[in-house]
This record gives structure tokens, C-alpha cells and sequence, in this order.
């Protein structure tokens, strides 16, 4: 039945057509497209481009968060990539300009089969075999009029030389300032706050109250300990001079004054 209804109708012809309407179109588009983006990144740092201004943004931003981009081809390549021109992105647009050339082809193969098959080898055989083969020259002529790829690498080279040479060298100039103020800033607080610290060191000392003494936990071990026979020997030998010298005086004056210059021997 479908093969009937493709050799008794133009049902084929017409989605030849529309194939061939739809990789125009991607054509046109992805041309546009493509020529506008070339023109916003040549003049990047005036340029209102949607896709221009956010590269510019988020590179500004990566820039404060990480003092700068390790790798800006592809940072650059992920948002061309990721720009939407109209509906589709750009590398959308361009498969569909391949494939409307392969789909014009299978279609004409499609009607040339079908046509065979029912009437047999006749004249709208060629015809379908003559229009695919002309409709797939056609679209890719169309597709090699205007170099995307170059396009696209133009458009990726310029917005590499403003964010490296220009965006980046601004940032840093702007940057080296500010770091200079914070580190004369914290100078200046350290240089303030020096002075309070040896107020509150000498207070404790100029109001009287006296500051407690480390222990003295030194030990002295150059000195000998004491020899306790020596100690009991030189009192035995004091208690038997005194013994013989009281023996010798009899008297209890003479006893006293005996006991006292012993003493003072002694002490001595």
C-alpha cells in the first residue's frame, strides 16, 4: 500500500523539498549567526552580544574567585558551544545542513524504488534519480560556500586575545593596589596594637601588685649530705670535757661559769 501510494502520489517530491527548505535554512542561520558572533568578538570590550557579555562576566568572575583562568581555550570553546543562535545551537544548525543532504538523497532512492517496483523501469525513475543527485550537489555546495569551522575558530581566537592580553592584564593592575592597601592596613593595626600589649605587660608592675615568683625548683647538688656519726661524735666528746672540768671545780659558780665558756667553744 505505501508502495502505492509513493509511485501514485507526489508525497516524495514534496518531503525532497522540504529537506531541501530546511538545509537552506540551517544554512542561512548558522550563517547569520556565525557573522554576527565574529563581528561582537572582534570589538569584545565594546560589544553588546548576549554570548559576549557573559563570556566577559564569568571570566571576571573566575578571575576574582581564582586570580585567573588555567585554560581559557576552553573556557571559551564550552560557551561557544552552549550559545543557542536561534532555537538550536550552532552545531545543531550544522548537522542539520548534513543531513538534509543525505535525507535528500535516501528520499530519491525511496521514489526511484518505488516508481520501479510498480511500473517498472520507466521514466520517473530517472527523474527521482536526477533530482536527489541534484538536490544533494545543490546542499552541499550551499554548505561549502562559507567556512564554518574558520568561523567559529575566529570568533575563539578573539575572545582568547581580549580576556588573556587585555581582560586579564587590567584585572591584575586593579588587583596589585588593592593588595598593597590590605597589607598598609594590617601594618598600621599591627603597629597600634604593639603598644597596648606593653601597657597591659607594665601594669601589673606600676600598681603594686607584686607579681607572683616562678618556684625555684633548682637544686643544689654540689652540696654533701650531712654525716650523722660525725654530729654524735662531737657531742659525746663536749659532754665528757665538760664532765672533766666540772670534776675539777667543785664549786656551783665555778661549775656555771665552766659550763658557759664550753658553750661558747662550742658555738664558736
Amino acid at each position: 500500500m505505501l508502495k502505492e501510494v509513493a509511485a501514485d502520489t507526489n508525497i516524495i517530491v514534496y518531503l525532497m523539498i522540504i529537506v531541501g527548505v530546511i538545509g537552506v535554512l540551517a544554512k542561512v542561520i548558522n550563517q547569520i549567526t556565525l557573522r554576527r558572533l565574529v563581528k561582537a568578538a572582534g570589538s569584545m570590550s565594546k560589544s553588546t552580544h548576549k554570548l559576549i557579555k557573559l563570556v566577559r562576566a564569568k571570566y571576571e568572575h573566575a578571575c576574582m574567585a581564582h586570580d585567573s583562568v588555567e585554560n581559557t581555550d576552553a573556557f571559551v570553546e564550552k560557551y561557544i558551544f552552549e550559545y543557542r543562535g536561534f532555537l538550536f545551537r550552532i552545531h545543531t544548525w550544522r548537522q542539520l545542513e548534513l543531513q538534509a543532504i543525505w535525507f535528500s538523497g535516501i528520499l530519491a532512492a525511496l521514489g526511484a524504488s518505488a516508481h520501479y517496483l510498480s511500473y517498472g523501469f520507466n521514466e520517473s525513475v530517472f527523474q527521482y534519480i536526477a533530482a536527489g543527485a541534484a538536490e544533494m550537489v545543490f546542499l552541499f555546495v550551499i554548505r561549502q560556500l562559507s567556512d564554518e569551522p574558520y568561523k567559529i575558530n575566529a570568533a575563539k581566537i578573539y575572545m582568547v586575545d581580549y580576556l588573556e592580553n587585555i581582560c586579564s592584564c587590567r584585572y591584575k593592575k586593579q588587583k596589585t593596589p588593592e593588595k598593597e592597601a590590605i597589607n598598609v592596613i594590617a601594618a598600621d593595626s599591627t603597629a597600634k596594637m604593639a603598644p597596648v600589649r606593653e601597657e597591659s605587660d607594665a601594669a601589673p608592675a606600676e600598681s603594686g601588685v607584686p607579681a607572683k615568683a616562678e618556684p625555684n625548683l633548682s637544686i643544689n647538688i654540689e652540696g654533701e649530705p650531712r654525716d650523722v656519726k660525725k654530729g654524735e661524735e662531737v657531742r659525746q666528746s663536749v659532754r665528757r670535757t665538760m664532765k672533766e672540768k666540772l670534776e675539777e671545780q667543785g664549786e656551783p659558780a665555778l661549775k656555771e661559769e665552766a659550763i658557759r665558756q664550753i658553750l661558747e667553744e662550742f658555738l664558736a
